[in-house]
């Protein structure tokens, strides 16, 4: 099952370009942000760190680089969007989906234009 914009529904019929990732992927993996459970997951997706410093923040690219000002996906959290990705706890994380087409993300309208996460 795979939650998108409208509901939940079969992974075999889905038609659009999601991903997703569940808590049993990422749970042996070291990791002390949310972002890092999709690194190397999931095709499409780039988690950048933007230093070298252990504990830097990082940011989420869906399909490569925009040319708007900020290219991060939206954060949509049980249902509501989140501001941010970096506040959750990976440990809470029971599943993430990544919406990465425009079909995908058309229910979110222009804020869903860089991807869903």
């Amino acid at each position: 099952m795979v939650v998108i914009g409208y509901g939940v529904v079969k992974n075999s019929v889905v038609t659009g370009a999601i991903s997703s990732v569940k808590a049993e992927d990422f749970e042996n993996l070291s990791i002390s942000q949310a972002q890092q459970a999709l690194q190397g997951k999931t095709s499409g997706v780039q988690v950048i760190s933007n230093s070298g410093s252990p504990g830097a923040p990082m940011k989420i690219r869906i399909r490569g680089f925009s040319s708007n000002n900020n290219s991060e996906p939206i954060y949509i959290v049980d249902g509501a969007k989140a501001g941010s990705i970096r506040d959750l706890d990976p440990n809470d994380i029971e599943s993430m989906e990544v919406l990465k087409d425009a079909a995908s993300t058309a229910i979110y309208g222009a804020e869903g234009g860089n991807g869903v996460v």
